[in-house]
């Protein structure tokens, strides 16, 4: 054995007995609280356009339309996300369809997100435009005109759409 192994062996033991030194120092100075929980997976939320603003079934090339979102949530809790849009087209690029809002959730403008082109789908993520808390929280029960956004196509084409709750 070579110095260099000697050094990381005296290393190792000396943390070793550190370690086991502060196990022996907590003293428990209360009862022992313990329990069990259980996990398990919450309901999918049910997202979907307002009635009052349905996607059209179509649109022309450059005219902007507005979308409203209800999200019902079927969980006891609070469950906090961001809304993901997709456009779904053979050859689509990143200027094929924007979206914009000026609305705001809680006070606070959104922040939506073109993630990009993945295969012939283009992703946009909408979220709040706040630091510490980006969500939008869907309450249990029905979330009623969440918040709004608008679209654009801005090339001639059939689309496919999909909206999401994401996290």
């Amino acid at each position: 054995m070579n110095r260099k192994h000697v050094i990381v062996i005296v290393a190792i033991v000396a943390i070793f007995i550190g370690l086991v030194a502060a196990e022996y120092s907590w003293r428990i100075i209360s009862n022992i609280f313990t329990g069990q929980t259980r996990v398990v997976k919450a309901q999918p939320l049910n997202i979907y356009p307002d009635n009052s603003t349905p996607f059209p079934e179509i649109a022309i090339t450059g005219q902007p339309f507005n979308i409203s979102i209800n999200v019902e949530n079927p969980n006891p809790v609070t469950i906090n996300g961001w809304i993901m849009v997709n456009f779904t087209k053979t050859g689509i690029t990143a200027d094929d369809v924007s979206i914009y809002s000026d609305a705001r959730y809680q006070g606070y403008p959104l922040s939506i997100i073109k993630c990009g082109v993945f295969g012939d789908t283009l992703v946009f993520i909408i979220q709040v435009n706040y630091v510490y808390d980006p969500y939008f929280h869907f309450n249990s029960g029905l979330n009623a005109n969440i918040t709004y956004f608008t679209v654009q196509y801005n090339a001639e084409g059939t689309y496919k759409w999909a909206l999401a709750v994401c996290q």
